[in-house]
């Protein structure tokens, strides 16, 4: 019996020591984030809540977890409730594979019972910061503030304003570049200085075209111009949004002030092009 009996102790330490090695694993509570929109109380300040949120940075209780594609659906390893923050994440001047926390933007908030095995559905929102200082926004609502760059091309064509219900993306107007095989390209700049600050700073802007286009950025140093391409678009027919960042561009320079020029030809082959521009907007803190 002795042995047996010390048989029988070995084994349960042996099961209890398999146990400590490899613990029971947590079952997850899930949080799926369908969407990440924004919504504005003070228009006029913000200009449109139009947005592109396509990742969510998620942190739990201030943990930093990851950076997720939204929509996802997301396991959180709790075992309380939870407050989980959502930051918006964008792609950096469109690039899919850089994910950014957009600062112009609040995070959204929300408290997860612990529900092991459960799922809760969640549309996160987000709101334009107090800190963002909208430095030039073109909505093309009541006019057009861009103008030809070089007014003597016989092959440019100007960014002009539509009202056309077919090309408007939201509101009563819209920005147009109208490309064709005589007037093949279009160089637009805006018609007077924005004040910037260095630090951050981006464009958003909402587009739809045919043929790729390209934003740059203009400033004056002791009466000399310079000028940078600063991120271009590919075709999208359909209404997309891209954000551009600047802070580069005005650390490199140092600029107080700069001008926004967007560019565009008719590739070969093609005989004609459009491009569609709502909603552009310079921020910097």
């Amino acid at each position: 019996m002795r042995v047996l009996t010390t048989a029988v102790i070995a084994a349960a330490f042996f099961v209890q020591g398999c146990n400590l090695i490899n613990p029971a694993e947590k079952i997850p509570t899930y949080i799926r984030v369908d969407s990440f929109k924004v919504k504005t109380n003070e228009p006029s300040r913000t200009g449109s809540a139009s947005s592109r949120i396509t990742s969510a940075f998620v942190y739990v209780d201030n943990s930093f977890i990851g950076a997720y594609d939204v929509p996802s659906t997301i396991p959180l390893l709790i075992d309380r409730d939870a407050v989980v923050t959502l930051g918006p994440g964008i792609n950096y001047s469109g690039l899919k594979t850089y994910q950014y926390l957009y600062s112009f933007y609040n995070n959204d908030t929300v408290t997860v019972k612990h529900a092991p095995g459960k799922t809760v559905n969640y549309g996160a929102y987000a709101k334009y910061t107090d800190a963002a200082q909208f430095r030039w926004i073109e909505d093309f609502e009541t006019g057009n503030s861009l103008t030809e760059l070089d007014e003597n091309s016989d092959t440019d064509t100007s960014l002009i304003r539509s009202t056309d219900p077919a090309k408007i993306y939201e509101g009563g107007g819209v920005g147009q570049i109208i490309l064709t095989g005589t007037k093949t390209k279009s160089e637009s700049i805006n018609n007077k200085d924005i004040t910037v600050k260095q630090g951050e700073g981006f464009i958003e802007v909402n587009y739809k075209c045919n043929v790729p286009f390209e934003f740059g950025l203009q400033t004056t140093i002791n009466g000399a111009i310079y000028y940078e391409p600063i991120a271009g678009a590919n075709v999208s027919e359909s209404w997309n949004k891209i954000y551009i960042g600047i802070q580069s561009f005005l650390g490199s320079y140092n600029a107080t002030a700069v001008r926004v020029v967007i560019k565009t030809k008719l590739p070969d082959g093609q005989s004609s092009g459009y491009v569609y521009l709502d909603n552009i907007k310079l921020i910097t803190y």
